[in-house]
């Protein structure tokens, strides 16, 4: 019995041995990028970021929440209860009214999404499949100088 523990516990140092040799510090690894999550940024910093990256006052607006969603104003968006399937026909059983108000196909659904994307593009300038911003610690920062930021 003395015999395996002696085992176990030699095995045991030589694991932590090797891991040892090849642990490095976060620092270390992340290469010299800031690891600290404490992120600030002046007005003027953070009005050079929008400018850099040509964000406008709907971007702005859009991840704040301000501008109305892109499905507004289609079936999606309100109490209809609707039913997507593959054929566009409800399934055997389901009552109209009771389980859904309207019934389409998939193709139809990405029809109507898409055409209201493209409306919402039109009006407000911003893509809301592909929003420019991302907020970070209370941050709206563009989201190719977000993607930089490193917290571990």
């Amino acid at each position: 019995m003395n015999k395996i523990w002696i085992a176990v516990i030699a095995v045991f140092v030589c694991i932590i041995g090797i891991l040892g040799t090849y642990y490095g510090s976060p620092e270390e690894l992340a290469g010299g990028i800031p690891l600290d999550a404490d992120v600030s940024y002046t007005d003027a910093e953070m009005q050079e970021l929008y400018e850099k990256y040509n964000i406008t006052e709907n971007d702005l607006k859009f991840a704040r929440g301000e501008l109305p969603h892109y499905l507004e104003g289609t079936v999606f968006h309100g109490n209809l209860s609707v039913l997507v399937t593959e054929t566009g026909e409800p399934p055997e059983g389901s009552t109209k009214g009771v389980d859904y108000d309207v019934v389409m196909s998939e193709p139809e659904m990405s029809k109507i999404m898409e055409e209201a994307r493209a409306a919402y593009i039109e009006k407000y300038g911003v893509d809301p499949a592909n929003p420019k911003l991302d907020e970070v610690n209370g941050y709206l920062i563009p989201t190719q100088e977000a993607g930089k930021l490193v917290f571990f």
